[in-house]
């Protein structure tokens, strides 16, 4: 019994310490960079700035809940969303923060969290600035920080976009526009 004890307290000990941040002020500096490229290549509407820091199985789920992946790039998407006829993004706008230092495990995988502010102008005129938030998982290869995944997300019922319906048409409006966004 004394045995099977000082097993599992030698594994909780060894599955704490791989939890604890092991990265260099080297690899936290890589990871700021990381974030200010995406930052201008979503912000200059440059997405191939990123192309070089992606992993080449990464995922990126958008605020919209359109995934970019090796299936979808990130370049085709945004060609979609700003170029293509019946696009309806003229600009977007990102000023991403981190709320944590990326917590680094076994000096290979971070994970990193926080919030964004973006602002979407509408080829019709329109701008909308919603308050997201979200989640990266970094990888590292060959002593380059890639992105392997990014979840951004706004609350869905409470935002800037559904307000304006709401106070324009009521919640019959709401209802038609979702409708319409996602035909």
């Amino acid at each position: 019994m004394k045995a099977l004890l000082f097993l599992l307290a030698t594994l909780a000990c060894t599955a704490s310490w791989a939890a604890t941040d092991t990265g260099t002020e080297a690899d936290h500096a890589q990871l700021r960079q990381l974030l200010k490229i995406a930052r201008e290549a979503i912000n200059t509407n440059r997405p191939q700035l990123l192309e070089s820091h992606l992993h080449k199985d990464y995922v990126i789920n958008m605020m919209n809940q359109e995934v970019a992946n090796q299936g979808k790039p990130l370049t085709q998407l945004f060609q979609e969303w700003f170029k293509q006829p019946g696009a309806l993004l003229k600009s977007m706008h990102a000023v991403p923060t981190a709320a944590i230092k990326t917590n680094i495990y076994d000096g290979r995988f971070g994970v990193c969290y926080g919030t964004s502010v973006d602002t979407y102008q509408l080829k019709d005129g329109r701008s909308f600035t919603f308050d997201s938030k979200w989640t990266a998982t970094v990888i590292k290869e060959r002593e380059e920080w890639k992105l392997l995944a990014l979840h951004v997300g706004v609350d869905p019922i409470d935002n800037p976009l559904i307000d304006g319906y709401r106070r324009a048409m009521g919640l019959g409006g709401v209802v038609i526009e979702i409708k319409r966004l996602f035909d």
